[in-house]
C-alpha cells in the first residue's frame, strides 16, 4: 500500500507544475509541506499525507502533496540551503515554480536554462531591449525572436509585468504575484529586505567580465532551479567557445599581441558625458574577451571601478588598436568621433585605420552573449589571418540559439548594426 501512495505522490509531482500555473501556491514560508516537527519529509509522512488526501482530508492541498513529493524525491526530504553571490544563506522549502528577476543578466540565464515560462514578472530592461533588441522608438529589431520567446499564457517577453526599474522596486506587486524566488542584483544589498517584504527566498546573483564569473552565476541559478544538468551543459558550451579562440591566441608570441584601448561606453558624447560620467574616456581594467582575443588591454593596471582616463593618457598610451562600443541601435557609432578628432590623430590606431566598432558590453548588466561575440569579433579584427576561418555569423547565431533557443538572432541584429559584417 505504501508503494501505491508513493507512486501517486510521484504522479502528483509531475502534475504540480501545471496546477501551479492555474492556482499558484502561497509563498514558501519556513516549513516543508507535509513535514513533521523536525522539518523533514520521511517516507511515512509522505505516505500518510497522500493517504489522507485520497480519503478527503483537507489538511494538505494538492500543491502541498506535489511539492512534498518533489522534496522527498529530489531533495532527500530536507530543505535546500545554498549560498548566494552575496554570501547569504538562502533556504528553500518548496520547488521553484514562480520566478521574478530584477535584472537582464539573471533573466537571460533563466531563459537559457529553460524556465522562461516560470517567470511571473521582471524589470524594465528585460522587457525593454537588454535581452532582445528594440530601436530608439521601441520597435522590435528581431521580431521572430521576440515571437519565439513565449511567456506563460501567451505573449512576448515585454508583456511580463514590470516590478522594478533601475532604481525603484515594487515590493507590493511582487508579493501579490507570490513568487517562489526573486533573483536580484548584487549591488543593491537588499536580499534580506526582499525576503521580508515579498515573503519568499531572494538570491543575489550577477555576472562580470570574466567567464568564471559567468560560470558561478550559471551554477547558482542551476542549483536554485534544479537545472544542474542544463547549467553544466551551458557552461561547457561557453567554455568550448573560449577554448576555440584561446587555442589560437595562446600560441602567439608577446610581440604579436597588439596594444588596445577599449571604450566600452562608446563615444556618442565625445570624450566625456558629464551626466553619465562616461563615454570615450571610460574604460575597463578587466575585459577578458579582449585578452582572450589576443589584445593587450592598456588599462589593465588601472585600479578601482568606473575608470575614467584623461584623453592625454590615451594619447600617451599610443594604442595600436581602438575598440569603441556601439552604444545604441540608432546608427550613431563612436568610431567617427575617434577618427575625426584632431587630438587623437597621431595615435597609431588612428593613423593606421585600426579603429573598430564593437558590441556594447553593458545592458543593465554584462550580457554573456555580447562578451562571447566581442571575444570572437575582436579576435578577427586583431588577428585576421589566424581567424580567417572563424565564421562570425554562424557562431553568433549558435550563441543566441543556445541562450534563447531561437535561430537567426545574430543575423537579424547584424542587419541593424552592420559593423560585424566587416569581418565576415
Amino acid at each position: 500500500m505504501k508503494r501505491t501512495f508513493l507512486l501517486f505522490a510521484l504522479l502528483l509531482l509531475f502534475l504540480t507544475p501545471l496546477l501551479l500555473l492555474i492556482n499558484p501556491a502561497a509563498a514558501s514560508g519556513t516549513q516543508l509541506p507535509c513535514a513533521g516537527e523536525d522539518n523533514e519529509i520521511s517516507e511515512e509522512e509522505l505516505s500518510a499525507a497522500v493517504c489522507a488526501y485520497m480519503l478527503g482530508d483537507e489538511s494538505y492541498s494538492l500543491d502541498d502533496i506535489g511539492d512534498a513529493a518533489f522534496v522527498y524525491v529530489f531533495w532527500e526530504g530536507r530543505p535546500k540551503t545554498l549560498t548566494d553571490m552575496s554570501d547569504r544563506q538562502v533556504t528553500f522549502y518548496r520547488p521553484v515554480e514562480r520566478i521574478i528577476t530584477t535584472n537582464p543578466d539573471n533573466s537571460r540565464i533563466v531563459i537559457a536554462l529553460g524556465d522562461l515560462e516560470k517567470m511571473v514578472s521582471t524589470d524594465e530592461a528585460t522587457r525593454g531591449s537588454s535581452v532582445l533588441p528594440k530601436d530608439e522608438e521601441g520597435n522590435k529589431l528581431a521580431p521572430e525572436a521576440w515571437e519565439a520567446l513565449q511567456i506563460y499564457g501567451g505573449g512576448q517577453l515585454d508583456e511580463l509585468p514590470e516590478t522594478n526599474t533601475r532604481r525603484e522596486i515594487d515590493y507590493e506587486t511582487m508579493a501579490l504575484l507570490k513568487p517562489d524566488v526573486v533573483f536580484d542584483s548584487l549591488g543593491y544589498n537588499r536580499g534580506d529586505l526582499v525576503e521580508e517584504k515579498v515573503g519568499c527566498p531572494c538570491v543575489d546573483a550577477e555576472t562580470g567580465f570574466t567567464f568564471e564569473e559567468n560560470y558561478v552565476q550559471i551554477r547558482l541559478l542551476g542549483e536554485v532551479l534544479d537545472r544542474e544538468a542544463e547549467a553544466e551543459d551551458l557552461e561547457n558550451f561557453i567554455q568550448s567557445k573560449v577554448d576555440m579562440v584561446k587555442s589560437v591566441t595562446d600560441q602567439l608570441d608577446d610581440s604579436e599581441i597588439p596594444t588596445v584601448y577599449f571604450a566600452p561606453r562608446g563615444a556618442k558624447k565625445g570624450f566625456y558625458d558629464s551626466v553619465e560620467g562616461r563615454d570615450f574616456t571610460r574604460t575597463e581594467a578587466v575585459y577578458e574577451p579582449l585578452t582572450i582575443a589576443g589584445g593587450n588591454n592598456l588599462a589593465k593596471d588601472c585600479t578601482g571601478e568606473n575608470i575614467n582616463v584623461a584623453p592625454e593618457q590615451i594619447v600617451a598610451w599610443a594604442p595600436e588598436y581602438i575598440f569603441v562600443a556601439w552604444s545604441s541601435w540608432d546608427n550613431q557609432t563612436g568610431k567617427d568621433f575617434v577618427m575625426e578628432t584632431p587630438e587623437l590623430s597621431e595615435i597609431p590606431a588612428v593613423k593606421n585605420g585600426n579603429v573598430y566598432d564593437c558590441f556594447y558590453p553593458h545592458a543593465r548588466g554584462r550580457p554573456l552573449d555580447r562578451s562571447l561575440l566581442n571575444m570572437m569579433y575582436m579576435a578577427k579584427c586583431l588577428h585576421p589571418e589566424e581567424f580567417k576561418d572563424l565564421d562570425l555569423e554562424m557562431e553568433g547565431n549558435d550563441i543566441y540559439k543556445k541562450l534563447l533557443g531561437v535561430d537567426g538572432v545574430f543575423t537579424a541584429i547584424a542587419d541593424y548594426q552592420e559593423f560585424p559584417k566587416d569581418v565576415y
